[in-house]
């Protein structure tokens, strides 16, 4: 009995023991994964014009070699047409945010004051104390946010030695990421490499893919977002102050879907109402939420494609997931993660790939509107029996 009872409290040990060893190497590897993930994920969407240019007949490194060198001049030269302006508004913005935040808290008490009531709502006469507390919430944030981003910009030497592991993962990814597939697919047992490769294929199509284009998107929303801002200027100069930095920003919120929308924005707002006031502020936000919905229903279709097929709760979850796990990598990966492991179930799983028959829904109480778009959520057109009559 006692020797049972020594074995046990010698596994519990042993068990605790590793798995604190566990967290801390997996804290460790988060810690220092970010140029590898990022180098690799960069890799891999320069591989097929690398693959491309070995089919005209040039050797694997000159390709390698042309793809990268241009992505790296494109890169410096970026780089240096705008950080020195990105760290000049994010320095203004960081300076100037607790004026800004204390217009907006006099404005709406300005507003209350003059408007008691709307139809028959009556307003409070002042909202001094909650609206004091989200006030500090947001300058902190914005001096924060604004300050971290000069911070960034500006190149601390982990920042740099980041960028360069992080090139250098690309360069090596690139010239070697077909011999590391070869010799992935060559330890597999024999009789799994066919359904292993589909499952690989589908599941790069949709990272790759996915990826490839919102970067596009991205880009394209950034560079949209500027050129409002820089229009706006027309009006009232001030705002053009942060033209590029609220661009920028909106590039980088354009990839979480639903919450970057809003962040956009609100960060809008804040420089609208800044430059121009409240009216200014609200035309602010409705060219942006328009600028918004023309990119999601007639930009993003176009280029990313008809998305990665994952529901709508699904997709919000798999964000909160992120976030809460990884942060803001989380929050930008998280959707064609959770479209690969979807994937990988409908390949496991054949059965749920298949459009519910409309029979069965209809017994359910499902009308025929409803059959339909639940086909359209799993890839499939309604029927024409399905359709809604005329």
């Amino acid at each position: 009995m006692i020797r049972l009872g020594f074995y046990t409290a010698l596994g519990v040990a042993v068990l605790y023991v590793l798995a604190l060893f566990v967290q801390h190497l997996s804290k460790a590897v988060l810690a220092v994964a970010t140029p590898f993930v990022v180098g690799t994920a960069l890799a891999l969407l320069m591989d097929p014009i690398v693959d491309r240019l070995e089919r005209r007949g040039i050797s694997r490194i000159g390709a390698v070699a042309i793809v990268f060198g241009i992505f790296l001049f494109f890169t410096v030269s970026v780089s240096y047409l705008t950080i020195p302006l990105l760290i000049d508004q994010a320095g203004q913005l960081a300076q100037n945010a607790p004026k800004s935040i204390a217009d907006m808290h006099d404005a709406v008490n300005k507003y209350l004051k003059d408007n008691p009531k709307i139809g028959p709502i009556k307003l409070p006469t002042t909202i001094d104390t909650p609206l004091s507390q989200l006030s500090a919430k947001m300058v902190t944030v914005l001096q924060n946010s604004a300050g971290g981003v000069a911070g960034f910009l500006l190149g601390s030497v982990a920042t740099i030695l980041q960028i360069v592991v992080t090139l250098i993962v690309t360069f090596y990814m690139l010239v070697d990421i077909d011999r590391l597939r070869a010799r992935f697919f060559f330890l597999l047992p024999e009789n799994r490499r066919a359904t292993v490769g589909e499952v690989a294929t589908d599941i790069g199509d949709v990272f790759t893919g996915y990826l490839r284009g919102l970067l596009i998107v991205c880009a394209m929303y950034g560079a949209a977002t500027t050129a409002l801002l820089y229009a706006m200027s027309f009006a009232h100069g001030e705002i053009a102050k942060y033209a590029l930095l609220v661009g920028a920003a909106a590039g980088v919120l354009y990839a979480v879907p639903y919450i970057g929308a809003l962040s956009t924005a609100l960060v809008t707002f804040i420089v609208a109402f800044a430059a121009g006031g409240f009216q200014f502020g609200c035309w602010g936000i409705a060219f942006t939420l328009l600028l918004n919905q023309i990119f999601d229903n007639v930009v993003t279709p176009r280029v990313v494609g008809g998305g990665v097929g994952l529901h709508p709760v699904a997709s919000l979850f798999a964000l909160t997931l992120g976030g809460e796990l990884f942060g803001l990598w989380g929050l930008l990966l998280s959707v064609p993660v959770a479209a690969s492991v979807q994937v990988v179930l409908l390949r496991l799983f054949p059965k749920l790939s298949e459009p519910t028959p409309a029979p069965f829904l209809r017994a359910q109480g499902v009308r025929a509107t409803e059959s339909g778009q639940t086909q359209q959520i799993n890839g499939d057109e309604p029927s024409e029996e399905e359709k809604p009559k005329e």
